[in-house]
């Protein structure tokens, strides 16, 4: 009876250890992006993190028109192999990587379906992990976007 015991208790404790291994990351998840200009939700996205190169990226979920534009289901001023594909399911963010600290992002690449333009992005996510503030240089030309993202 007391080898019973024993056996699972290590097998609980077995369990129980690889989760406690795992660390917690602040970016994974779903969030809000707010229009740099409006105030708007425009999109939500599900960042994800590939943990072979520790790159994150995200994916568009839900797409909200701002006030009197018309819903678009596809990126109609988008650019090359984007151009008029679906917004839904879109990989809008691409290589952005963290610093040790896990609160500042650098080298992302973010495309903005709202103006089609693929921005150069650095975040830095705030004190209590819920939102994550952008910025972003659109490549060939001297547009600046500074985006608010919240966490659900």
């Amino acid at each position: 009876m007391n080898l019973k015991f024993i056996g699972a208790v290590a097998l609980l404790l077995g369990l129980i250890n690889p989760l406690s291994a795992m660390p917690f990351d602040p970016l994974i998840g779903t969030w809000k992006v707010i229009d740099d200009y409006t105030g708007y939700y425009i999109s939500d996205i599900v960042i994800r993190k590939n943990s072979k190169t520790q790159q994150y990226s995200a994916v568009i979920t839900k797409n909200y028109p701002l006030p009197g534009t018309p819903m678009t289901e596809v990126c109609t001023k988008c650019q090359g192999a984007l151009k008029n594909q679906p917004i839904f399911g879109m990989e809008a963010l691409k290589g952005l990587v963290a610093d040790a600290s896990n609160q500042q992002f650098s080298k992302g690449v973010w495309v903005n379906p709202q103006d089609g333009r693929v921005y150069n992005i650095d975040a830095r996510l705030n004190a209590s992990g819920d939102q994550i503030k952008v910025q972003g240089k659109a490549k060939n030309s001297n547009t600046v976007s500074n985006m608010i993202w919240k966490k659900l």
